[in-house]
């Protein structure tokens, strides 16, 4: 897994968190393919524009970005709502899911009882999954 140790990483791992290749990200963003590889490399700094972007389209906290501390975004479900659209499947249940997880206390108890049973039992294939899909 990324360590949130520089402001590349937690660029990349943002992305992963979405579910975006790279291409797809930067042209969210509004940047090249190529300009966001850069990025992701430690390379490049990007400029305004690109912070702009980012905070906008996907609720990203841009202090978690700058400095990796805080929460990767300002709200996470919100952020998870604005990338459903990357969901192959299923769109109206990843929203219907996403709405009640952040209005409900039981679903959001419910859902990470499960969700660390998972982790435990499939963590490496899981990441593995994530690895492969984000490069």
């Amino acid at each position: 897994m990324i360590e949130n140790k520089n402001f590349a990483q937690r660029l990349k791992l943002i992305r992963s968190t979405l579910g975006f290749k790279q291409k797809d990200f930067a042209q969210k963003l509004q940047v090249s393919g190529p300009t966001l590889s850069e990025i992701e490399k430690g390379k490049y700094k990007p400029g305004h524009d690109f912070f702009y972007n980012i905070a906008t389209e996907f609720k990203v906290n841009l202090y978690y970005l700058i400095f990796g501390e805080g929460d990767m975004f300002l709200d996470p479900t919100n952020a998870l709502l604005n990338s459903s659209d990357e969901f192959v499947v299923n769109r109206k249940e990843v929203n219907d899911f996403l709405w009640f997880f952040k209005k409900s206390k039981i679903i959001q108890y419910l859902i990470l009882g499960h969700f660390r049973t998972i982790m435990l039992q499939e963590k490496d294939a899981i990441e593995k999954e994530i690895n492969e899909e984000s490069n």
